[in-house]
C-alpha cells in the first residue's frame, strides 16, 4: 500500500484574528490554509502583501482560496449579464488569490440547484466553457488553477449540474488545460452519489487538485469530523495515495468551520483522528 504523500490545511476560519489563526495552525503542526473571501474583505493590495508576508514567516502558505459562490456568482448562468458579470467578480478575485501565493482558486462551477439534465445539460457546458476561457488568462498571470467543486445533489431529487460523476466526465474529456482542474468535496459527494461517491473522484483521476474533507450521514451537508459519518475514507485516502497527492489536504470541518471557541486541544485532537483514519486505511 502506498504511503501517505500529502500534508494538511486548515480553513482561515478566524476572520478577523490572524493571530489565533496561527497559533491553531502552530498547535497542530499545520502549515497551509484555505482562505476566503471573508479573510481580506475590504482589504487593499498592501494589506494582502502584509497577510501573505505575517503567513510567511509563521510558516503557513495559502494552499487554496474560495472564489465567492452567491446567488450573483453563477459563471454557468443562462443569462449573459448574469454570467459576464460572474466572469468579472471572479477575476477579480483570482488576482487576490495569486497576490496571496493561493495554488488553487475553487471554483463552483453553478450556484443553480435545478436539475440539470431537465434545463439542457449543453448549455450548462456551453456558459461554463466559455466562462472558463475568459478567466483563464487572469489565472494563469495569477498562477492559479481553477478548481472546480463537485456540487450537492441540488433540488427535486438531484442532479444539479457538477453533482454527478458524467458531469466531471463529460467535463475532463472536452475541456484540457493545465490551468483548470478539480476540487473534491466529500460531503457533497456523498449526499449526491451514496455508495457511488468515489465514481466522482475516479472520474476527476489525477487533475484533483485539491480537496474539501466532511463527513455526514448521507442527508445533508453538516460538515461532520471525519470518521463520524458514512463517507468511505478508506477509499478516498487510497486514491489519494495511489495518485501520489503531495500538495496539502484541507480539512473543511468542525472545529475548522465557523462556531464555537474550541479549545486548541480539541483541534490537535481532530488532526490525530484524521491521521488515524489514514493511517488504517493506507494499512488495510
Amino acid at each position: 500500500m502506498n504511503d501517505k504523500t500529502w500534508t494538511w490545511a486548515f480553513v482561515g476560519i478566524f476572520y478577523d484574528d490572524i493571530e489565533r489563526t496561527v497559533a491553531a495552525c502552530h498547535a497542530c503542526d499545520v502549515k497551509a490554509l484555505e482562505l476566503h473571501p471573508q479573510n481580506v474583505s475590504g482589504f487593499r493590495d498592501a494589506e494582502i502583501d502584509a497577510l501573505r508576508q505575517r503567513l510567511a514567516d509563521a510558516g503557513i502558505t495559502v494552499s487554496s482560496f474560495h472564489l465567492p459562490f452567491l446567488a450573483a456568482d453563477d459563471i454557468a448562468s443562462f443569462y449573459e449579464t448574469t454570467r459576464r458579470a460572474a466572469v468579472e467578480h471572479m477575476t477579480q478575485w483570482i488576482k487576490v488569490a495569486g497576490r496571496l501565493g493561493a495554488r488553487v482558486g475553487v471554483q463552483h462551477p453553478t450556484v443553480n440547484r435545478d436539475p440539470a439534465q431537465e434545463n439542457g445539460l449543453d448549455r450548462y457546458f456551453a456558459q461554463l466553457y466559455r466562462s472558463l476561457e475568459e478567466m483563464l488568462p487572469a489565472a494563469r498571470d495569477a498562477g492559479v488553477v481553477i478548481g472546480l467543486e463537485n456540487m450537492t445533489p441540488g433540488e427535486s431529487g438531484g442532479g444539479r449540474f457538477f453533482s454527478e460523476a458524467a458531469h466531471i466526465s463529460q467535463f475532463a474529456r472536452e475541456f484540457d488545460d493545465p490551468q483548470v482542474g478539480f476540487v473534491y468535496d466529500t460531503g457533497h459527494a456523498l449526499i449526491s452519489a451514496g455508495p457511488q461517491a468515489l465514481e466522482i473522484l475516479e472520474a476527476m483521476g489525477e487533475r484533483v487538485a485539491a480537496w474539501h474533507l466532511a463527513d455526514n450521514a448521507g442527508d445533508r451537508d453538516s460538515h461532520l469530523a471525519p470518521g463520524r459519518g458514512a463517507v468511505d475514507w478508506d477509499g478516498v485516502f487510497r486514491f489519494a495515495a495511489r495518485i501520489g497527492f503531495s500538495g496539502p489536504v484541507t480539512m473543511e470541518t468542525a472545529p475548522w468551520g465557523p462556531g464555537p471557541d474550541y479549545a486548541l486541544e480539541t483541534w490537535q485532537n481532530s488532526v490525530r483522528e484524521m491521521d488515524e483514519l489514514v493511517r488504517r486505511a493506507l494499512a488495510g
